[in-house]
């Protein structure tokens, strides 16, 4: 069956109607019956960046009303089908990616930094890149899509819908749970201010400063840091009344706003505010040490 299935793509790729990704790619998992492209399990692209399959599917956007610290404007709790799958990176982008493709690294905890005493001795090329704004993540997808490599694979970058990085964050539970992993968080789970769990977790570590992604458990789509280290920018406009108004199918946010969305909490926060429904806006030129980027490609 994969043989035929690979003799597929080979006659699409000649006849220029998919990119050839298999370059890149580890398995090739499903077959689109309609005709489309065979999509790949995982793909490392020209820079070395990993991105994951996430399939398409359902599932309850928000939180419920009984859920502790939660905030306003996560609900009311809602079914969101998103319809088509997409791939989501598997690491926040880190500082090397980012100095790759922009030439320079902004980030308070590295060498050069601001922040370099508390990084003293560590390689922080493999940390998240911090200090960038949600006008610098979007440049950095568009330079990262315009890299010859990048063109001849047909990638085009972007940052998530709000929607897509609560699924990809939720990792394809079954059933409603406040963190992809269960109903509490320690900071053996995830980089966060581990004086301050969640859900009767025990005290544990407080880093103090971002650390290598991929230091904790992936969830079930195999995604790494959904929960701390950085908040993680969106695509949407931010509204503490998006919920009231979005579609049921491939929701996004408003037309128009002042602040741009942040998911997933940081190193710096506590347990409460790394809750998967948990939701922040600020202005898109806003740079922070707690600030960097999840990165989406279609």
């Amino acid at each position: 069956v994969k043989d035929n299935v690979i003799d597929f793509v080979d006659r699409r790729i000649k006849a220029n109607q998919i990119p050839d990704l298999r370059e890149d790619s580890t398995d090739i998992i499903t077959l689109v019956e309609s005709g489309q492209a065979a999509l790949v399990k995982e793909v490392t692209n020209s820079i070395g960046m990993k991105l994951r399959l996430i399939p398409a599917g359902t599932f309850m956007m928000g939180s419920p009303e009984s859920e502790k610290d939660r905030d306003k404007d996560e609900g009311p709790q809602h079914e969101v089908e998103i319809s088509k799958p997409f791939y989501m990176g598997v690491y926040e982008v880190t500082q090397a990616e980012y100095e790759k493709v922009m030439g320079k690294n902004p980030s308070y905890f590295s060498r050069a930094g601001s922040g370099s005493e508390r990084v003293k001795g560590l390689d922080t090329s493999s940390f998240p890149v911090e200090e960038v704004s949600w006008n610098d993540a979007v440049e950095f997808c568009k330079k990262l899509s315009e890299l010859a490599s990048e063109k001849r694979a047909g990638r085009v970058y972007r940052l998530p819908t709000e929607a897509e990085w609560e699924y990809a964050c939720r990792g394809g539970s079954k059933k409603y749970q406040v963190f992809a992993f269960g109903n509490s968080l320690s900071s053996k789970q995830a980089n966060f201010d581990g004086d301050y769990p969640y859900g009767g977790a025990e005290k544990g570590t407080y880093l103090k400063r971002t650390c290598k992604v991929g230091s904790y458990q992936a969830n079930g789509f195999g995604l790494y840091d959904m929960h701390g280290n950085v908040w993680e920018w969106c695509n949407d406009f931010y509204s503490d009344e998006t919920y009231t108004k979005n579609k049921r199918i491939d929701p996004v946010g408003p037309n128009k706003g002042n602040r741009r969305s942040l998911r997933g909490g940081s190193w710096y926060d506590l347990g409460d505010d790394c809750r998967s429904a948990n939701r922040n806006g600020v202005n898109p030129d806003d740079r922070n040490y707690v600030i960097g980027s999840a990165l989406s490609s279609a």
